[in-house]
């Protein structure tokens, strides 16, 4: 697969743009595989561009905007952890990727050098970077960008620019017969009387390049270089393509060539002379062409007057770009010998798909087997503030057609089960178990059996959290030490979007341990817990104009460990004593990976891990009211430090993904009263209230407690 660099000469004159993380699933996957194409952005960068793929479809390049200096960089996405290296050669400058070979070993692009001017450079996982260089080194001006790279990554093309002209390039790595002072670059030859040219792509094999050259006429003309002989002592040849006007002249561009070299595609003016332009499909030693140009055949319009091929399979038998309808609107197409140019709705709705009101606009890439085609589309809405990126497949895991930016919202949303069982982990500990057993009211006896049901809500992920908990304690060495365990079982609900759901039910155990030290006014405790959970998710997306579910089911495990101190009756102002304290604790949330049944584009998750730390000061006021009734004012601040939750693995037969992740901080306060009264010397209730500013508690929560001595 290739995908075409839009320029002055094509015939809309516009760069993709805003495809975002959607053309990661137009792979150049033979066939098409699960791959773990994984990406973890910052949040405040904005995706771009997707521009090349890896074989298989686990690492990919492009382009993300960075909002906070209003700049692009080159990116490279690499395997299932998530990780993403930022491809700038002088870092804080603004770069550019293009191309990237089928192992994912080595990259092409463009960024400025030391000096400021643009050039090509090659980053590899071994060498690391390497700028290309320039046809004319002399010239102190000159530049050069790179579009295309082989597929062991020996070899790249593009453009250097210097002394007004525009002149097609080879990088190989090793040669030295190249241009003087460069001599790993080779100047590609122009048609005669040309001045102007450019590489777009090179097959797979290295062995031939396509793009343009102009020749007697200025317009340009459709080429195809042999570079065989290159680095071994002979010269590239240059083979033009013609038109659909001629075999030789015409105004035509190449953008795309299958990996052998034989099938090129890219548009031309049409073949009577009416200054359209046609998408075309030159085929080596074909006889059925158009009549002045048998090689070169005309795909066709959809009704219209233009359309241009952006890309094609690797084996050379699909073609994709977009086309004029009869209303002279642009739609994506989809060419095959069998089907002839359909539009993508049309291909989509042949095999059963609901497409909508959404107008697919553009397609630039395509899959292996002509199956799965990625582009631009226009939401009916006008929301989109120009374009949004498409992914359209059949067969396969499932046949449909994606909004990817609307599908990547799905796919980070899944997120919330991790952060569900972070709540459900904190929920006893800072919800029932807030106060050390100790500070409860004083009963009657050596033991003690309690039960607490806890409500909360956090309104930030509109996530609802639930416990009912029953338990036991002994004092121990004369009343010194308090040991108590409980257990209960613990829920959460989570509404996602498009009538979504993320629900977590199960089992958790708590033990804690009080020591309050003879003679001295501390109250130490130490709490820790473990849980067990089943998550459901049924996670919604748009499929066209329907909306589909892929369901999931895994396990959610943790442990939480809390020390905390309190100093007793720090000071007294009559019936109040106050109480300042300090706890520090952590915990570990593993979410099990999971795959996804039903619905068009179902995924694979993989496991994740969250670690937090979480260090609180508090100050409780304890009030007695009457001798049964007790009230304790309570106001906290707490920080939280942190791993994000992320969202990796790869969606079944497409493409790998990976989002979210980094480390956090959080900081909020909380205030809350607890009131105590006893029924009887052996029986007491209890119930609590809290408000959090935000953070990880709940944005309200409230419990009741019954506790019995004996």
């Amino acid at each position: 697969m290739t995908y075409r660099k839009a320029e002055q000469g094509a015939p809309r004159k516009r760069i993709r743009r805003a495809l975002g993380t959607g053309l990661l699933a137009a792979t150049a996957l033979a066939p098409i595989t699960a791959g773990a194409n994984a990406q973890s952005m910052p949040l405040w960068w904005n995706w771009s561009e997707i521009t090349g793929l890896s074989a298989d479809g686990s690492r990919y390049v492009g382009r993300a905007f960075i909002e906070a200096v209003s700049e692009e960089r080159g990116i490279l996405g690499r395997d299932a952890d998530g990780t993403t290296v930022v491809l700038e050669p002088y870092v804080g400058r603004t770069s550019y990727v293009t191309a990237i070979n089928r192992s994912g070993t080595a990259v092409a692009g463009h960024a400025p050098n030391a000096d400021g001017f643009s050039q090509a450079f090659r980053w590899t996982e071994q060498g690391g970077y390497e700028y290309l260089g320039v046809l004319l080194p002399s010239s102190a001006t000159a530049r050069s960008h790179a579009n295309g790279i082989s597929g062991d990554g020996r070899r790249v093309v593009g453009a250097s620019y210097a002394q007004g002209s525009t002149r097609p390039f080879v990088w190989i790595e090793g040669s030295t017969e190249g241009v003087l002072d460069n001599e790993q670059m080779y100047a590609l030859p122009r048609l005669t009387g040309g001045t102007n040219g450019e590489a777009y792509g090179i097959s797979d094999d290295g062995r031939f390049a396509v793009g343009y050259s102009e020749g007697d006429a200025t317009t340009g003309v459709a080429v195809r270089w042999t570079l065989d002989g290159l680095g071994s002592g002979g010269v590239a040849n240059v083979q033009p393509l013609g038109s659909l006007e001629s075999s030789v002249g015409g105004n035509s561009r190449a953008y795309g060539v299958s990996a052998d070299g034989r099938v090129v595609v890219g548009y031309s003016t049409d073949a009577v002379g009416m200054g359209s332009h046609r998408a075309f499909r030159w085929v080596e030693g074909s006889t059925t062409g158009v009549a002045d140009n048998v090689q070169m055949h005309d795909l066709g319009t959809l009704g219209g007057r233009d359309s241009n091929a952006n890309a094609v399979s690797r084996d050379g038998n699909t073609v994709v770009g977009e086309a004029r309808d009869a209303s002279e609107e642009w739609h994506a197409f989809r060419w095959t010998e069998a089907t002839g140019m359909e539009s993508v709705e049309a291909w989509l709705v042949r095999h059963g798909v609901q497409v909508g009101p959404d107008r697919y606009e553009r397609a630039t890439a395509v899959s292996d087997d002509g199956n799965v085609v990625a582009g631009a589309m226009v939401v009916h809405d006008g929301s989109n503030n120009g374009q949004r990126a498409f992914i359209a497949r059949v067969g396969g895991a499932g046949s449909g057609v994606m909004d990817v930016a609307q599908y990547n919202s799905t796919l980070l949303s899944t997120t919330s089960v991790a952060q569900a069982g972070e709540y459900l982990t904190w929920l006893p500990m800072n919800g029932a178990h807030h106060r050390p057993l100790m500070a409860g009211a004083s009963l009657a006896g050596g033991a003690c059996a309690w039960a607490t049901g806890d409500l909360g809500y956090h309104s930030a992920s509109g996530t609802g959290v639930a416990l009912a908990e029953v338990g036991a304690c002994a004092d121990l060495f004369d009343g010194a030490v308090r040991a108590g365990v409980g257990v209960g079982k613990s829920h959460s609900w989570q509404a996602l979007a498009l009538g979504g759901s993320a629900d977590l039910g199960g089992q958790y155990a708590i033990g804690e341990i009080d020591w309050k030290p003879a003679d001295v006014p501390l109250l130490l405790s130490v709490t820790g817990m473990v849980g067990g959970w089943s998550a459901d998710i049924a996670r919604a997306y748009t499929n066209g104009a329907a909306t589909d579910v892929s369901r999931g089911r895994t396990a959610v495990d943790s442990t939480a460990l809390r020390l905390r101190a309190e100093w007793v009756d720090a000071a007294r102002f009559g019936r109040t004593s106050l109480n300042p304290w300090a706890s520090i604790g952590t915990g570990r949330v593993v979410r099990h990976g999971y795959v996804e049944t039903g619905g068009a584009f179902p995924a694979r998750f993989d496991a994740q891990t969250l670690y937090t730390t979480e260090a609180r000061l508090g100050l409780t006021a304890v009030t007695q009211i009457s001798a049964a009734t007790t009230l304790s004012t309570t106001i906290e601040v707490a920080q939280r430090w942190g791993t994000n939750p992320t969202a990796t693995g790869n969606v079944i037969g497409l493409f790998g993904f990976g989002m979210g992740g980094g480390d956090s901080s959080n900081f909020w306060a909380r205030a809350g009263v607890d009131v105590d009264h006893k029924l009887t010397n052996s029986l007491a209730v209890s119930g609590s209230l809290h408000a959090a500013t935000g953070g990880r508690d709940a944005t309200v929560s409230g419990s009741l407690g019954l506790r019995a001595s004996f």
